[in-house]
């Protein structure tokens, strides 16, 4: 199990800038096929690389996915097959069907020694295509191919869904949408603390911390270091009530973010772990010590090793609770005065 202490240090900076108007937000549906596969004795291969994919890709903010469960109904009440789709008619009706705006689907097969896997994302409304290609050598471990081509499929998804959906549709971004709310506030200047612990270790890389500081620095915050390493048990103690003074290192704070987290085997299909990971906040005024804002997170991740799926899980549940603080200071945030200064494109950072 590993174990968290979060803190997060806010002082404000007055600080205005011009933003256009926040994007469509649109929800947007993936399907995802399985694979035909023409590799001998791999019968199942096909559903495990949609099943993989499937659980790799639920970790992300978008787009959302089909369920399995349902796709596989629908399909079978209209006589489609999962696999093989390659006629372009047929990819309209499956996204007509199901909702889905994006298609992932794809073909392995023994080529010479390697295992060829090919994937393809197909904008159901577009007709645009993009591809990955893996090449895998048959003596080594086939797990350790999947992960990484579920990586690569999230990436391409990442990079190419504005080129494969309609123009007046588009994934989400909230941090982008806050960043542009958040334009006209008094921005805070943030410090980010997340001491992180994997059994009895500590953890050099904390997971949480890293991503609450990338999420607050995209949101146009300016994130700073409170040079200390020593306020976990402070933390532990206001996450459970107690009334303990403000440590030296926070007097300047206007907002004072403490958490925990902890991640967990939550179970095992072969060479794959699955982990899942909590995290939770309080948000406190440090003026007046009222508690702002209480959250929490808990998410899964799928790992060949169980110290890496904790760290994911961690991460994303980093990622949407520092989402949903961005969103809390759009709201609570007063207005920057007319002399505030004008921010520049990119995110300040914290280095």
């Amino acid at each position: 199990m590993r174990t968290v202490w979060m803190i997060l240090v806010l002082t404000t900076a007055a600080v205005a800038m011009g933003q256009d108007a926040p994007a469509d937000d649109e929800t947007v549906y993936a399907a995802i096929l399985d694979y035909e596969v023409t590799l001998p004795d791999h019968e199942d291969l096909g559903s495990q690389i949609a099943d993989i994919l499937t659980a790799r890709l639920s970790i992300e903010d978008s787009p959302k996915l089909v369920e399995r469960a349902k796709l596989g109904k629908i399909l079978a009440e209209q006589k489609l097959s999962l696999s093989g789709l390659v006629d372009q008619q047929k990819v309209v009706q499956v996204g007509k069907l199901t909702g889905a705006k994006l298609l992932i689907m794809g073909k392995a097969f023994k080529m010479d020694k390697k295992l060829m896997i090919i994937t393809k994302i197909v904008g159901v409304e577009t007709s645009r295509v993009k591809g990955t290609l893996l090449q895998v050598d048959l003596d080594k471990p086939l797990s350790d191919a999947l992960m990484t081509l579920s990586e690569d499929v999230a990436s391409l998804i990442r990079s190419s869904a504005g080129e494969l959906l309609p123009e007046n549709v588009a994934l989400p971004d909230p941090v982008g949408e806050a960043r542009k709310a958040l334009a006209e506030k008094v921005r805070p200047t943030v410090a980010v603390v997340v001491p992180e612990q994997h059994l009895s270790r500590r953890v050099m890389d904390p997971a949480v911390e890293t991503e609450i500081k990338k999420i607050l620095i995209d949101g146009g915050l300016t994130v700073v270091d409170s040079g200390r390493n020593d306020l976990a048990d402070w933390a532990r103690g206001m996450m459970k009530g107690r009334k303990s003074p403000w440590p030296d290192a926070l007097k300047d704070a206007d907002y004072v973010i403490v958490g925990e987290g902890f991640s967990e085997l939550a179970g095992r299909v072969e060479d794959l772990i699955s982990v899942v990971g909590r995290a939770e906040i309080n948000v406190i005024d440090r003026r007046t010590g009222e508690i702002v804002l209480v959250d929490r997170e808990t998410r899964r991740a799928v790992d060949l090793a169980e110290v890496n799926a904790g760290k994911t899980a961690l991460q994303k549940a980093g990622h949407r609770l520092g989402v949903r603080i961005l969103q809390h200071f759009v709201e609570a945030l007063p207005a920057a005065g007319p002399a505030a200064e004008d921010a520049a494109e990119e995110p300040v950072s914290a280095d």
